[in-house]
């Protein structure tokens, strides 16, 4: 992993940090949420600073090259975690529509 991806990774990592302390802060992130990116943020400063984690691993899963393991990775966990947003949503839409529902037939 070459110098430049390491300092871009720590870069990142430590604005997002810095982003989701402020967002905890101003009670614009629930605690759940927050300790998901807080732990993606540290991950990804130990991958930048012990780049032997990411050769490891990308030679045991069968990459060319760590930068690539590393860009599956992110790829993997930000779907992982899109499906469950959409989880999320489609059960507050539901309470909507039935909250909705009970406050019509509430006022007739």
């Amino acid at each position: 992993m070459n110098l430049l991806l390491r300092i871009s990774l720590l870069v990142v990592s430590f604005v997002l940090l810095f982003f989701v302390l402020r967002r905890i802060r101003k009670s614009g992130l629930e605690i759940v949420d927050s300790v998901f990116w807080i732990c993606i943020s540290a991950l990804l400063i130990v991958t930048a600073v012990f780049p032997q984690i990411a050769y490891w691993a990308s030679g045991l899963l069968g990459f060319d090259a760590p930068v690539n393991f590393i860009f599956c990775c992110g790829i993997l966990v930000l779907l992982v975690r899109t499906f469950r947003q959409d989880q999320k949503i489609c059960t507050l839409k539901k309470k909507l529509t039935t909250l909705t529902q009970n406050e019509a037939l509430r006022r007739d």
